[in-house]
């Protein structure tokens, strides 16, 4: 009888710690794409774009580049279609390449390349 209850307390402890042990924080690795788990409508219904928040080289996520040297290229930056001369946040296009975006920001050129997965 004795051997049953220390198998029953054991099985008890393992069902009781195992969740409490198993849980672990899950964290979302972005690699320069949208985060799947923030929704892109609001609750009444208004697209929600976190484009224009962009307040250093660190917010821009360069997810696509449609080259046309014939009508002119656009980029695909934070969800958000951009050309040449637009502004985004705090930072410019300057030029759209095949595959790179060449940025003005605080009178820096930067640029970010297109990562293919």
């Amino acid at each position: 009888m004795k051997k049953k209850n220390i198998i029953f307390c054991f099985i008890i402890v393992l069902l009781i710690s195992g969740p409490v042990f198993a849980a672990k924080a899950f964290k979302y690795e972005i690699k320069a794409k949208r985060d799947p788990f923030i929704p892109l409508v609001s609750a009444d219904g208004m697209y929600i774009s976190d484009a224009y928040g962009i307040t250093s080289i660190k917010d821009i996520r360069l997810e696509g580049i449609v080259w046309d040297e014939v009508k002119g290229s656009a980029a695909i930056i934070n969800g958000e279609i951009a050309e040449e001369g637009q502004e985004i946040g705090i930072v410019k296009i300057l030029r759209i390449e095949k595959g790179a975006v060449v940025f003005e920001v605080e009178g820096d050129e930067v640029r970010i390349e297109l990562v293919s997965d």
